[in-house]
């Protein structure tokens, strides 16, 4: 495995990594969820990339389906990897601290509002246990098991996608 098979992970998750703190240091909280939900869904077509990428240059444009189904699963473990790094320093420097104060100046108002709706079925003097229960919730556990499900479910789904499209017909059988 040389430099050129970490090229297309490196770029995907420097993407997302820029992304998620223009949007988180930029003043567009808001929209978090949704650039959230692009970069995942990013994932298929920077997947798809890398092992065109590297069929073209390990492979000489000849490989089987299994390999280039390990390539797209090799992309999702080394992007996973660098989200896992990148996560591990935000949430220790902003994001913890960003979900606490959220939950303890939204999080009343919040409740109050599933309650009226019907959605949580607990008195409103119980709201402030069900604030601190969440807040106690706040670990870098879930946030972790966040990135690794995500990026597993669809990379898989990306790879095998991707390993059946880019299998050549000439490839050599083992």
């Amino acid at each position: 495995m040389n430099f050129k098979s970490f090229l297309i992970p490196i770029i995907y998750s420097s993407l997302v990594i820029v992304s998620v703190c223009i949007a988180f240091y930029g003043g567009i909280l808001p929209q978090l969820n949704k650039i959230t939900i692009i970069c995942w869904l990013l994932l298929l077509p920077f997947c798809l990339l890398h092992m065109k990428y590297v069929k073209a240059v390990n492979y000489n444009n000849i490989i089987g389906g299994r390999d280039a189904t390990k390539e797209g699963l090799r992309f999702v473990v080394i992007s996973t990897l660098i989200l896992l790094v990148f996560q591990t320093i935000f949430f220790i420097l902003d994001f913890k601290d960003y979900k606490i104060h959220y939950m303890n100046t939204e999080g009343f108002e919040l409740a109050k509002l599933q309650i009226a709706n019907g959605k949580l079925t607990i008195k409103e003097s119980e709201i402030p246990a069900l604030i601190q229960k969440e807040i106690e919730g706040v670990t870098l556990f879930k946030e972790y098991t966040a990135i690794i499900f995500k990026n597993l479910f669809l990379g898989v789904f990306a790879s095998f996608i991707g390993g059946v499209f880019f299998k050549t017909k000439n490839s050599p059988v083992i």
